[in-house]
C-alpha cells in the first residue's frame, strides 16, 4: 500500500484496519505516528462536537450581552461563546482533512475538480493493484458489490466528496485513467447527468440511493463505462 492510499484510508476512517493497513503500520513508524495523531484528533473532534446547544441560543446570547448589570449571566455567556469558538476551531481543523470544500454547486463541478486535483497521482501505465475481494469489501459500505472489475482497476479507496464518504475507483483507459466515484445521494448538491470541459467529460447515474459518476478524457467512451458499471454492480437493498 503506497503512502497516498494509506493516508486516505486513515483520514476516511481512523479506526479502519485491514491486512494492507496492518502490514504498513507494522513496518513504518511514521505511519504509526500518523495513525496515532489522526485518532487523537478524531477523538478531540468527537468530544468537542458533543456539546448540547440550547434552543434560541442566538437570541439568548444577545439578550445577556445587553444586561451589563447581571455579571453572573455575562460570565455564562462568555463560557458559551468560548465553546462556540472551540467548535468552530475544531470544524476548521476537520476541513484540513478533506480534499475539497463544499463550495461546488453540482456533481459535475466537484467531480472535475476532484479528478484534476489527483491527476498527478495516477498513470495509465500503472499496474492493477486491487482485487475484486478488496473492492467489494469497500463497496459493502454502500450496500453493493461488483461481479467483476470490468476493466483494469489500478486504485480503489475511500475519499471525501462534498464532505460525504465516497468510493473512488481508477481504471486504465484508452489513453489516460478513467475515474469512477460512488457516493451517497445528497440533496444539497445538484445532480448533473452529462458534463464536460475542454479536457474531460463525465456522466452521472442514480442507483439505489447512490450516485455513480464516471469521468474520463474526451476520447473515452463514457457511456460504455457507465453501462459496464450498470451490468456489473448488484445492490443488496
Amino acid at each position: 500500500m503506497d503512502d497516498l492510499q494509506f493516508r486516505r484510508s486513515i483520514l476516511a476512517d481512523p479506526k479502519t484496519r485491514d491486512d494492507a493497513i496492518n502490514a504498513a503500520l507494522k513496518s513504518d513508524p511514521a505511519k504509526q505516528k500518523f495513525v496515532q495523531e489522526t485518532e487523537s484528533l478524531d477523538s478531540k473532534i468527537a468530544q468537542a462536537m458533543n456539546i448540547p446547544v440550547p434552543e434560541d441560543l442566538a437570541n439568548k446570547l444577545i439578550l445577556r450581552q445587553t444586561l451589563a448589570s447581571h455579571q453572573q449571566q455575562k460570565g455564562k455567556t462568555r463560557v458559551r461563546l468560548a465553546m462556540a469558538a472551540s467548535v468552530a476551531l475544531v470544524m476548521g481543523l476537520t476541513a484540513n482533512f478533506m480534499l475539497f470544500s463544499n463550495t461546488y454547486k453540482n456533481l459535475a463541478d466537484y467531480a472535475i475538480a476532484h479528478v484534476n486535483h489527483e491527476a498527478a497521482h495516477f498513470s495509465n501505465t500503472d499496474q492493477p493493484k486491487v482485487t475484486l475481494a478488496s473492492l467489494n469489501e469497500k463497496m459493502s459500505a454502500f450496500k453493493g458489490s461488483f461481479a467483476s472489475t470490468f476493466g483494469t482497476l489500478i486504485f480503489a479507496d475511500y475519499c471525501r466528496f462534498d464532505g460525504n464518504k465516497s468510493l473512488h475507483l481508477v481504471f486504465q483507459g484508452k489513453s489516460s485513467p478513467v475515474n469512477v466515484f460512488i457516493l451517497p445521494d445528497d440533496q444539497d448538491i445538484e445532480f448533473v447527468a452529462n458534463f464536460e470541459n475542454s479536457k474531460l467529460q463525465g456522466n452521472s447515474l442514480h442507483f439505489n440511493h447512490s450516485n455513480i459518476i464516471v469521468v474520463g478524457d474526451k476520447d473515452e467512451p463514457i457511456a460504455q463505462w457507465q453501462e459496464r458499471v450498470n451490468k456489473s454492480i448488484t445492490w443488496s437493498i
